[in-house]
């Protein structure tokens, strides 16, 4: 496959927020680099010990998923499992404070978030009580 012709949608979606030619092959080479790295010698080849979870949203997740697309249509845009940490930070000069209340929601997410389209600045957060919650763990 021609080099040009590798990655076609991605090279459209940089080229339309403005990315040079020059740029786009840059990012496509480092993606390509990236993702061959597959090939490399077994004894050079680092291993890690993440697998793909079997599920990224549960059943009941996927289906509220639809629910708000199918609802909110042009009017938000729908993001799942957002972390607490990219929504909110701690403002506190007091390191023991910004300690304690950045534990808080350190690993921790909301299941849904709506934010305007446009401005992509949220404004509903849902967390779904669905049977997971029921857990002892």
């Amino acid at each position: 496959m021609a080099s040009s012709e590798k990655f076609s949608f991605i090279r459209t979606v940089l080229q339309k927020i403005g990315l040079s030619a020059e740029a786009v092959n840059d990012v496509v080479d480092l993606i390509s680099d990236f993702l061959s790295v597959k090939e490399a010698k077994p004894e050079t080849a680092l291993v890690y010990p993440y697998l793909q979870r079997d599920y990224f949203l549960s059943n009941a997740e996927i289906s509220f998923y639809h629910i708000l697309r199918t609802i909110s249509a042009e009017k938000a845009m729908v993001l799942t499992k957002v972390s607490l940490g990219d929504l909110f930070f701690v403002k506190s000069n007091d390191a023991s404070k910004f300690r304690i209340y950045t534990n808080k929601i350190d690993r921790k997410h909301i299941d849904f978030l709506l934010c305007n389209p446009k401005s992509m600045i949220p404004f509903l957060a849902i967390e779904l009580d669905d049977k997971s919650y029921q857990r002892k763990d």
